[in-house]
Formats: structure tokens, sequence, C-alpha cells
């Protein structure tokens, strides 16, 4: 796993583990890794994923 996958990975963690169960995504390749780390989050339950193509409408 690469730095930028596991830094995404714990910062996904720590919001779960805060109390937040929705987040907006506009998925690019600069944010790919925080991207990843959302969608397994959602797919695993932890929190409710709203994907949004154009960042103005997020």
């Amino acid at each position: 796993m690469n730095p930028s996958t596991a830094q995404a990975r714990v910062v996904v963690d720590e919001l779960v583990r805060n109390g937040v169960r929705h987040a907006v995504s506009c998925p690019g390749s600069r944010n790919a890794p925080l991207s990843f780390a959302l969608h397994e989050a959602a797919v695993a339950g932890r929190l409710e994923l709203h994907v949004r193509i154009d960042e103005r409408s997020a």
C-alpha cells in the first residue's frame, strides 16, 4: 500500500470514528486515494457516500 492510500484510510477512519455518517466526493486523479477510501467505507456500511461529478454541485 502506498503512503497516500494509507493516509486516506486513516483520515476516513477518523472521520467515521468522530461521527461523520455522510460524505460527498467529487472523484478525480488528485484525490483518488481519498475517493477509494471513502468508497471502501461506504461498501462496508460505515458511512453514506454521495458522489458528484462536478464539484460545483457538491
